[in-house]
């Protein structure tokens, strides 16, 4: 009897065999494909924080980093911190490029698509007026624009379509840009 071995398909270094496995396991076993993250965050004094993400939840089972991320988010000296790290809205933008990127590139991965770079640029506006609640102005984003620069040999139409698809996947481009509920409470 001959075992059959299965050929370990790789596209924009994502494991596509693996990707196309997990979607069968999701479609067997609906429970897998739900995640809880978490972080704790410690106010250090001033306007720095530190974030500390350790563990999550998925696939029926919790999983332990290997060493904890840390992060310092600070604001600059116009903003009355000491500028010892990115503040929370630049946070917010490199959470945001970072998992729209990941979803264009696992998607374009699926389709076959090679990708040989991707480099983006992401900016928001943002008026104090609503931070420092002088009127009703939202103090969030007022929007967020995305610059992608893609090396690839799939045509711009292709691109644009894997930019949309990119953008309508992301779990970050939903949360910020739908109504997300945020539950603040008081614990003891």
């Amino acid at each position: 009897m001959k075992t059959q071995q299965i050929q370990t398909k790789i596209v924009n270094g994502v494991n596509v065999t693996r990707l196309f496995e997990t979607i069968d396991n999701i479609k067997e076993n609906g429970e897998i494909a739900k995640f809880n993250f978490r972080a704790e965050n410690k106010w250090k004094g001033g306007t720095v924080n530190q974030t500390t993400i350790s563990d999550f939840d998925g696939a029926c089972q919790t999983f332990s980093r290997k060493k904890p991320y840390v992060f310092t988010k600070d604001e600059p000296s116009i903003l009355l911190g000491t500028d010892t790290g990115a503040n929370p809205v630049e946070y917010l933008l490199a959470g945001l490029a970072g998992c729209i990127t990941t979803s264009l590139v696992a998607h374009a991965a699926a389709k076959g698509i090679k990708i040989d770079s991707i480099e983006s640029t992401l900016e928001g506006d943002i008026d104090l007026h609503g931070l420092l609640q002088l009127d009703d102005t939202n103090p969030g984003y007022q929007g967020i624009n995305i610059s992608f620069k893609i090396e690839s040999n799939a045509s711009d139409e292709v691109l644009e379509e894997l930019i949309c698809l990119a953008k309508r996947a992301s779990p970050v481009a939903n949360t910020i840009s739908r109504a997300t509920p945020i539950n603040p409470r008081l614990v003891k």
